[in-house]
């Protein structure tokens, strides 16, 4: 089969390359990638939030505690982005070899490494959640040296602490520009994210009902999960690529 228009994973990419790819690869498959994220979303979103924090069932809260702040960021940290990742993996792996994934397959194939790739994000999120008690700034170091943890289950088939150790070493002598690039994807999503969001948390202040903040934290992790997701893994194929290159060189 002839290999997908435009997309090559055997090359590297400068920043506006990996962005400018993204976003393309994001518009081509839009509904692909959206109903993967929600697949994986919204059970998980009204599992914790909506059952185990009572959101379908309470009135708006303005004032957030740390467990329904906490719980939901750590369950998607744990649970719903690593799956998601996993599956835009499979679905760019396809593309390259010039195949068409369907959401079914590419979310199977996620569900079938979760156990290791839990086992490996628990351990990469322990060791971030010390740093970042100690000290902020080893938190933060930890998270980008460890970023491509999901990467390296998927695509190198590495398990436990050597996934870790497969993602430290692809950042090493790229971490500035792998954390600039983290940012500014963070910071790319977060936009969109405040949108969505701003108009339905008044909808659900003047509505009194914490469930249409709830379905607009769904459609927002939904729509903006996916491109992180493409930037990273396009970014961790990219950082591959480099190292060899110099590694051959040496």
């Amino acid at each position: 089969m002839t290999q997908a228009p435009g997309l090559d994973l055997g090359r590297p990419r400068d920043v506006g390359e990996l962005f400018r790819d993204s976003l393309l690869l994001y518009a081509r498959h839009f509904g692909l990638l959206l109903l993967i994220a929600a697949a994986v979303i919204a059970p998980v979103q009204l599992v914790v939030s909506g059952i185990g924090l009572e959101a379908l069932t309470s009135a708006y809260r303005e004032d957030s505690s740390l467990a329904r702040t906490g719980i939901p960021v750590a369950v998607s940290f744990l649970v719903a982005t690593p799956l998601i990742t996993a599956a835009t993996i499979f679905v760019l792996r396809s593309l390259a070899n010039g195949e068409q994934p369907g959401a079914g397959r590419s979310l199977q194939e996620a569900l079938d490494v979760f156990a290791p790739l839990f086992g490996a994000v628990v351990l990469a999120a322990a060791g971030i959640a010390l740093g970042l008690f100690a000290f902020l700034i080893p938190g933060l170091y930890l998270a980008v040296r460890w970023y491509f943890v999901t990467q390296t289950v998927m695509i190198d088939g590495l398990r436990g602490s050597k996934a870790l150790a497969r993602s430290w070493d692809v950042v090493q002598d790229a971490f500035w520009r792998t954390f600039a690039i983290l940012l500014l994807a963070n910071l790319a999503t977060a936009v969109p994210g405040i949108l969505i969001l701003a108009p339905l948390s008044a909808a659900a202040a003047a509505a009194d009902r914490e469930a249409v903040l709830l379905v607009g934290e769904i459609v927002a992790e939904s729509l903006t999960t996916p491109f992180i997701a493409l930037v990273t893994t396009l970014l961790f194929y990219d950082l591959r690529l480099r190292k060899a290159s110099v590694a051959e060189v040496d």
